[in-house]
């Protein structure tokens, strides 16, 4: 958001899994989502906008252009917990000032959404 400011708007879902108490999604990381200028947060109940975008990892990052396209997918980190350059971000930031990139797809590191390992309280991969 910092390298291309104005040039986007931002959402950033936190699964909330069925049955999760009120606010259990609001961790550390949603305080730190919420804090970027152009960033908008809120809370996927039961996975639903997951399911509709069809995300399958914590993570992912979906770029679309004001057509409705989908313009990129994949993972913006290097791997998981990371941060800094990376192909993800890089192609993001081409896409948002050249309207094209060489790559559009790129791996996501993180949990799966709805996998069952990934179950409340765990803590390396509470989705």
């Amino acid at each position: 958001m910092a390298q291309v400011p104005g040039r986007l708007s931002a959402q950033v879902v936190f699964l909330k899994p069925p049955g999760t108490a009120a606010d259990w999604e609001k961790t550390d990381l949603w305080s730190k989502a919420s804090s970027i200028p152009g960033v908008s947060v809120g809370a996927d109940n039961a996975g639903s906008e997951a399911r509709r975008f069809h995300a399958e990892t914590s993570g992912q990052t979906l770029l679309y252009d004001t057509a409705g396209k989908l313009r990129f997918q994949g993972g913006i980190t290097s791997g998981r917990g990371h941060a800094g350059d990376n192909p993800g971000r890089s192609a993001i930031q081409e896409l948002l000032r050249e309207g094209r990139a060489n790559q559009v797809k790129t791996p996501v590191f993180g949990c799966a959404l709805f996998e069952a390992q990934c179950e409340k309280g765990d803590v390396l991969c509470k989705p």
